[in-house]
Order: structure tokens, then C-alpha cells, then sequence
């Protein structure tokens, strides 16, 4: 009877994961607190955002959160959070990656097709089913925001009265309409390091390290993964056997 209670419970949590299973962005609670989300597992991206985009300043780490290249880094990897039982302390600066794979193109564009410059990845572009950018991809195809320049080159016009073109900040909070670092070095020279602009869409390379840029931690995979259906019949079943087995040395 039990093992059948414990059956139907773990079905009805596999529907109500499936039921999730679309979402861009899923909710994940770090802190033991079921009233809120501390991060979001990006399950195009397969990364989880810390749900706080300037926790830097949050937690009393910086004055503002802007931080020189180095210091952002380290801010990402010292960082740690705990709900109390889990500790979760793998975390990093978003990074780049190529859109074409193997190689990078820095030179400067607006439609998407460079890995410097607008529309990287964005709907419309010309790459725009590929991922050259973590913060790229979250600005433009998860949260749908514009970039200054459209792919065709013309100006977009989505500068609003703030002086920003980050009309969509999504489920996050303390998200600036300012530059912020990635963990990439700039390959050509080292004492740059890539960035992308929050406010009008832009992807930097070789800015320099030393610059004032915001940091935005992620931890690669989901951190907080629910297990699944069968992974807790599993363990019940498990706990049941010990049980039983405890019982019968009695």
C-alpha cells in the first residue's frame, strides 16, 4: 500500500515537472525559503542565473557592483550560497562563445554575423539559431529585448526616456542598464576581456580589464535540479529495503 502511495506520488511529480519542462527559465530556490527564487535554471542555455543581476552590491561584496575585470572573476568564484542542507558555490561570469564554431570574428557589425557588435544570436539576425553569447542570447531571445542598432543597420528607435534599451528585465532583479563583464579574455590582447551592454545590446570585445563593469553570476548546468520521478521511487524503495532488513535482525 505504501509503495503504491509512493508510485502515485512520484507520477503526479513527473506530470507536474513535464508541465514545466517549456520554460525558458525555471525557478530555483537556494536559501531554503519557499516564498521566493534566489536563481533561474536557463534550460536553453543549460545554465542557472543568479536571480539577483547586481548581487555583488546586494551582498555588501562592492559599493555599487562594478568591478575591474579580475575582480568580477573573483567575485563569481568565491561566491557561495546554502539553504542549509546544499551548499552552491560553483559560479562564474557569463562567457562568450563563437558563432562560428572555432573561431571568433572581432570585427565590428550590426546584423548578428560578427562576434563583435549587435543582434548576436537575436531573432532576425543572421546567426540567429546559434549562441554566440550567454548574456547575448538572455538579452535578445529570452527577454526579447531590442538592440540599438536593428540587423539592417538602422537605428532602432527603443531608447526610452531612461537612456536605455532594456525595456525587459524578465524575472530578475537589480539588472543595470550598464556594461557588464564576461569571464572571457580577449585572445588578441590579453589586457582586454569581452563585455556586453545591457543597455543597448552590444557585445564588447577587448575593452579593457581595468574598466568599471557589473558582474551577473551563473553556474553551468542547473544547480538546484529537481531529481526525477523515478530517481525518488528509487530511493524509497531503497530506504524501504534497509528498513526491512533492519527489522529482520531484530
Amino acid at each position: 500500500m505504501n509503495i503504491q502511495n509512493t508510485l502515485m506520488a512520484s507520477s503526479l511529480c513527473a506530470c507536474l515537472l513535464t508541465g514545466t519542462a517549456q520554460a525558458a527559465l525555471q525557478g530555483r530556490d537556494l536559501n531554503g525559503s519557499a516564498g521566493s527564487f534566489e536563481a533561474y535554471y536557463d534550460t536553453v542555455l543549460d545554465i542557472t542565473w543568479l536571480a539577483d543581476a547586481n548581487y555583488a552590491k546586494t551582498s555588501g561584496y562592492d559599493t555599487d557592483g562594478a568591478m575591474t575585470w579580475g575582480d568580477a572573476n573573483a567575485w563569481a568564484a568565491s561566491l557561495s550560497l546554502s539553504d542549509g542542507v546544499r551548499v552552491y558555490d560553483n559560479w562564474r561570469l557569463p562567457t562568450v562563445k563563437p558563432i562560428i564554431a572555432g573561431m571568433f570574428n572581432y570585427a565590428f557589425a550590426t546584423d548578428g554575423s560578427t562576434d563583435g557588435g549587435y543582434n548576436i544570436s537575436a531573432p532576425g539576425s543572421v546567426y540567429e539559431h546559434s549562441i554566440g553569447g550567454e548574456m547575448a542570447y538572455m538579452y535578445y531571445n529570452t527577454l526579447g529585448n531590442p538592440g540599438y542598432f536593428t540587423p539592417a543597420g538602422a537605428f532602432s528607435g527603443c531608447v526610452n526616456s531612461a537612456n536605455t534599451c532594456l525595456d525587459n528585465v524578465g524575472p530578475f532583479s537589480n539588472l543595470q542598464a550598464e556594461v557588464y563583464w564576461t569571464d572571457l579574455e580577449y585572445a588578441p590582447n590579453r589586457v582586454g576581456g569581452w563585455a556586453f551592454g545591457m543597455n543597448d545590446g552590444n557585445q564588447l570585445a577587448g575593452n579593457s580589464k581595468a574598466n568599471s563593469y557589473y558582474a551577473w553570476a551563473v553556474s553551468s548546468g542547473d544547480v538546484a535540479a529537481v531529481p526525477e520521478a523515478q530517481t525518488y521511487a528509487l530511493m524509497l524503495a531503497g530506504l524501504g529495503l534497509i528498513g526491512w532488513r533492519v527489522r529482520q535482525r531484530r
